[in-house]
């Protein structure tokens, strides 16, 4: 829509420049007027756009930060992964050493029961003689006293060996199931770390899609301000033409009326010439009360002060709230307080190319210096006609509240090549 509308602004704009016709300065202020509103409404979409990329590039740096924290946790959960394996594979090398010594001790067990298997083999090979044949075999009290002995010193080696054994077997089975256990706690919390990791990442590829969203929205955003710009620069680049096209037709238009005059006051004369006097006095009466003129303050810079000994800034170049319309927009001038009908000077020596009520402006006066143009608006009156020449410092016209404005001022434009400035770079 924006580039059909460009393109249509530049075929009225090519069939007026190239018409053998005069052209009439009405139709091109006209088409100047629709390339500024279009300029106007291009600035507020670029504002809004504008705000939409600050506002992505906000998120973005929330996303970033989110991402940053979750990469950290999941480092914190990796390290924790590698502590758990490290002790389980401690834990598994003690259940395999534990292992191995329990295979041991049945091993001995089990040899110890063989020997324990041949000595009752071989007593009972020995007629099957028990404990009191032994004890009835003996001659006398010393070989009784000694078999007893030798008895009891059997029974009881017996019974140590099947003691020490079995609590052997029995110590080792219960390390062999705390092992297990510990081995069973240490696989659980493994998995819990696991999990964890699992969700974390999970989260941090949501979040790493929600962010690549992020940054095509912001791509786009910017390339939308992009396109927006080049076309504000191009309508910019098309007032500046109608510009000087307006400045053309009013003077040829103003070169006319002087012919004309020249032509009806030589016809006066030479029908009157007393009656031409009586007019020429009359003109110059006029003129003598048309309005006070002010002193032109000594310059400072490339442009005169435009309100002589008023120098307070009410509103300066640049983005700003509009007062009226109440959103962001660029204030293309600087708005200098003063009372109402205080005069207003030419910043520069120059041809008037505009005078009239213009919109917002109100009561508005242009000058082109030759490179620059000075506007001048919200004027209470205007003091020139256009194809006017003026001298640096002459009045022009007197502040006022014309227009869209909320008080008496001066609105003050300096535009170089139809490209907005700020006035203050020139003063």
């Amino acid at each position: 829509m924006q580039g059909n509308h460009r393109k249509k602004l530049s075929a009225a704009l090519a069939i007026l420049m190239l018409s053998s016709q005069p052209v009439a300065a009405s139709g091109l202020e006209a088409a100047r007027s629709k390339a500024v509103q279009k300029k106007s409404s291009i600035r507020s979409n670029m504002a809004g756009t504008q705000s939409k990329i600050s506002q992505t590039k906000g998120q973005v740096a929330a996303v970033q930060a989110e991402m940053s924290a979750l990469d950290a946790q999941i480092t914190r959960v990796n390290i924790k992964i590698d502590q758990l394996n490290g002790e389980m594979q401690k834990l598994q090398a003690e259940i395999a050493k534990t292992k191995a010594e329990l295979e041991a001790a049945k091993a001995e067990l089990l040899e110890k029961k063989e020997l324990y298997a041949k000595r009752l083999r071989a007593m009972y090979i020995a007629n099957d003689r028990g404990y009191l044949d032994i004890l009835l075999d003996s001659t006398d009290a010393t070989s009784l006293i000694g078999n007893a002995r030798m008895i009891r010193s059997i029974a009881t080696s017996d019974r140590e060996l099947i003691d020490e054994i079995n609590a052997k077997v029995k110590e080792i089975e219960e390390k062999q199931a705390l092992l297990a256990e510990q081995e069973k706690q240490l696989a659980q919390k493994q998995q819990q770390a696991r999990i964890e990791r699992s969700n974390l990442e999970a989260a941090n590829a949501q979040k790493a899609g929600y962010m690549n969203s992020l940054m095509n929205n912001l791509s786009a955003y910017e390339a939308q301000y992009d396109a927006m710009l080049r076309e504000s620069d191009a309508i910019e680049s098309q007032i500046a033409n109608l510009d000087l096209s307006i400045q053309k037709a009013k003077q040829e238009e103003a070169a006319r009326l002087a012919k004309q005059r020249a032509a009806q006051q030589v016809r006066r004369q030479k029908a009157s010439a007393p009656r031409a006097r009586a007019a020429e006095s009359s003109a110059s009466a006029d003129v003598v009360q048309y309005g006070a003129k002010a002193t032109p303050e000594e310059r400072t810079g490339e442009l005169y002060w435009p309100v002589p000994g008023h120098h307070r800034i009410t509103s300066p170049f640049g983005y700003r709230i509009h007062p009226i319309l109440k959103y962001r927009k660029l204030h293309t001038g600087v708005d200098i307080g003063a009372p109402n009908g205080t005069p207003v000077v030419s910043a520069a020596s120059g041809t008037v190319i505009a005078s009239r009520f213009m919109g917002g402006y109100g009561n508005c006066v242009m000058i082109d210096h030759g490179g620059k143009v000075t506007v001048y608006g919200h004027l209470s009156s205007r003091a020139v006609s256009p194809g006017q020449s003026v001298s640096a410092g002459e009045t022009i016209g007197y502040v006022g509240s014309t227009g869209m404005s909320t008080g008496a001022h001066l609105h003050f434009e300096v535009r170089v090549n139809g490209a907005v400035q700020n006035p203050l770079n020139y003063l």
